[in-house]
């Protein structure tokens, strides 16, 4: 077991010199990461990273999800990674009974609703009929997801009495 966990961190060492080398050589975006406070670590802007992650991730944008989550953690000052990580959960074993339900959520709130739909016999509008629909069902679930996400985790952040540690040479220049 001691193996395992000594290989792991060896492993997570070599990755975050890897980041640590790309950001060291795009000086550029390594500043507007960190002035957008994408790259902060604290229980704040994890827990935030956390909310645009659900979002995102309960979203259905396949394809823009990385673009929409940057918008998102520079907008609210989130942290990227913890984003990144936590919109895994619409990933392709998930995506279509996820987006099934979605569908079918937001064709019962378009039922509901008192708009009576435009009878139309073209393959296009049932099309938008269906995407405006599964847009509706992922927005009733990404939302309260984003929230309780964001919430979840402050809670268990102090249940569990978590800290980041101090560096030592960070506070002696401040």
């Amino acid at each position: 077991m001691r193996w395992l966990r000594l290989k792991f961190l060896q492993g997570s060492r070599q990755h975050r010199g890897r980041v640590r080398a790309w950001l060291y050589a795009h000086p550029r975006i390594s500043r507007l990461l960190e002035r957008g406070g994408c790259l902060h670590v604290d229980e704040f802007a994890l827990a935030r990273g956390i909310a645009v992650g659900l979002f995102v991730g309960f979203t259905p944008t396949v394809g823009i999800q990385t673009f929409m989550m940057l918008a998102g953690s520079l907008t609210f000052r989130a942290n990227f990674v913890a984003a990144f990580i936590v919109s895994n959960v619409s990933n392709p074993l998930t995506m279509a009974p996820l987006y099934y339900g979605f569908n079918r959520l937001g064709d019962w709130f378009l039922r509901k609703l008192p708009v009576t739909p435009v009878p139309v016999a073209g393959l296009g509008d049932d099309v938008a009929r269906e995407t405006i629909a599964m847009l509706i069902g992922s927005l009733v679930i990404a939302i309260p997801a984003a929230a309780l996400g964001y919430f979840v985790f402050l809670w268990l952040w102090r249940k569990l009495g978590l800290h980041l540690p101090v560096r030592r040479g960070d506070d002696a220049d401040q």
